[in-house]
């Protein structure tokens, strides 16, 4: 329904003549590949990041000022699928279990790679791009290929330089880029819609970090249950392990998210705000960092500090 609404809010089924049949089928097939059960890797974060990333894109006027109908609907396509059939489980963990997806995938991006494989299969399979001619159909598979793969983290740095290289502010003014400038675009603005719950308001984003946490204390139990070394951030019977500690979300933040967003942002300061509400989160997991040194009771002191007040907290 997410990505059905923002297609038709900004007319592609209409403009790239789209079959909306076979369409409503991909998307109704897509969602039931998403794991209920998981807390995080669920449809639901599927159709946030799908939001978002369409928000990012038309916010920053990349669309339609730089980017094509295709390469908009290929973006929200690859936003659609990017953790479809997600096991609730990483990409190392998968390896290290010799799951069969690993072994299919050659321990390479497993989880992405899986999810590639089987989507780019139904999307062949519906075919609601029939009226689209295959030069650009190839263009669109190689461009979600491309966007899905980049938001597997162990490419986050590759892909946060190779935007730096790729694209100025220049660029940007000249209202033109390249086809591989506009490529690593999308890849970045892909890697900010996905971990974007850091850029929402503090209860909602605290909302996705319990749930994360939540998803990667269950693998640690499955991992405790073979005997195996309990994965980072995954131990619930370590104390303020897990993402929902000041002390993890800080370093978090720190080397990952605040770069990532502010890179972003420099080329593209109409999306300013993702920066804005992101500092105002730095700061409360600041202040939940200095209250667990004095409590142990997370929930009680998450509580109070996520619902002070905002103003107060910039201040």
């Amino acid at each position: 329904d997410c990505a059905m609404h923002l297609l038709k809010r900004l007319d592609l089924i209409q403009k790239l003549q789209l079959v909306e049949k076979p369409l409503v089928l991909f998307l109704r097939k897509v969602e039931s590949g998403y794991a209920s059960v998981n807390p995080y890797h669920n449809a639901f974060h599927a159709a946030d990041v799908t939001q978002r990333l369409f928000t990012i894109l038309c916010t920053s006027k990349a669309y339609p000022v730089l980017l094509s109908n295709t390469e908009m609907l290929a973006a929200l396509l690859a936003a659609v699928i990017h953790d479809y059939g997600h096991p609730g489980k990483n990409n190392m963990y998968l390896v290290n279990t010799n799951h069969t997806a690993a072994q299919t995938h050659n321990d390479q991006h497993v989880l992405e790679n899986h999810s590639l494989h089987v989507c780019l299969k139904v999307l062949a399979k519906m075919n609601f791009m029939e009226n689209i001619s295959v030069d650009s159909r190839k263009e669109i598979r190689k461009t979600i290929i491309s966007m899905v793969l980049a938001t597997d983290m162990a490419n986050h740095f590759e892909v946060v330089e190779a935007f730096n290289q790729k694209i100025s502010l220049s660029d940007i003014e000249r209202r033109q880029l390249e086809s591989n400038q506009r490529l690593a675009l999308l890849e970045m603005a892909l890697k900010v819609a996905d971990i974007g719950h850091t850029s929402l308001r503090a209860q909602e984003h605290l909302h996705w970090v319990r749930a994360l946490q939540h998803e990667f204390f269950k693998q640690g139990d499955c991992e405790r249950s073979m005997k195996m070394t309990i994965s980072p951030l995954c131990d619930r019977e370590r104390r303020r392990n897990g993402p929902a500690s000041g002390e993890n979300q800080i370093g978090f933040f720190d080397f990952i998210c605040k770069p990532l967003c502010t890179t972003f942002v420099n080329i593209f300061p109409d999306c300013s705000s993702l920066v804005d509400q992101l500092e105002i989160n730095y700061k409360l997991w600041e202040e939940d960092s200095k209250m667990a040194s004095v409590t142990d009771d997370n929930d009680c002191f998450q509580s109070k500090v996520f619902n002070t007040s905002l103003a107060t907290i910039s201040d």
